[in-house]
């Protein structure tokens, strides 16, 4: 039964060990598939719309495969998030549903790029840019100690002052971009450090 247990705790954490490979992806299909595409100017999703003149830019030869990392992604901080939902105490199932909520708002996001359902779109990705802050600062100062705690409240409040500039800066010629991977990339790099934390009992719940 404890075998069993530790399963079941370990193999959804494992899915939050492998997010730092959405920024890799992200900046490949950005470098490798972006056409005139801006890391600084131009949006997460851009990389998931196509091209639809010769001379279109902030766009992507390869949308197909920016949303599937979208989708792919959603799902494993989505899953990574079960053993949170099962915690024992309140605090451990609030942060829990909030990784929940924007993993699987980021899966919204690749189902409906921009370009083909722009209302829907926008309506699936505001969730992302208030859950997954949230859920990433409150985990830090709710469910971890010492140094992890430190790093993990400065990846918070940037998370969320990339959220609040990008919803400033949405539109605008320059700097959206940025913005927005200042509030979508913190989450990417504080999992896998949560999920090691967390495997070897070094967090805390009440």
């Amino acid at each position: 039964m404890r075998a069993t247990d530790g399963a079941s705790r370990t193999i959804p954490y494992a899915a939050w060990l492998a997010q730092p490979a959405y920024l890799a992806a992200e900046v490949l299909l950005a470098l490798c598939a972006g056409v005139g595409y801006s890391l600084a100017d131009d949006t997460i999703s851009a990389l998931g719309t196509t091209c639809d003149s010769p001379d279109a830019t902030g766009c992507s030869s390869a949308a197909w495969a920016m949303n599937l990392v979208f989708i792919g992604f959603g799902l494993l901080q989505a899953v990574g998030a079960i053993p949170l939902l099962r915690g024992a105490s309140a605090r451990e199932r609030v942060v829990g549903g909030l990784w929940v909520l924007a993993g699987v708002f980021s899966v919204g996001v690749g189902l409906a790029p921009v370009d083909v359902h722009p209302s829907l779109h926008a309506l699936v990705a505001l969730p992302v840019f208030v859950a997954q802050p949230l859920a990433l600062l409150l985990h830090a100062r709710w469910l971890t100690t010492g140094r992890v705690r430190v790093a993990g409240t400065v990846l918070g409040v940037a998370a969320l002052v990339g959220a609040v500039s990008f919803g400033v800066l949405l539109g605008a010629v320059a700097g959206s971009g940025a913005a927005e991977r200042l509030a979508i990339w913190p989450a990417k790099l504080w999992l896998p450090l949560a999920a090691l934390t967390l495997g070897r009992g070094g967090g805390r719940s009440r």
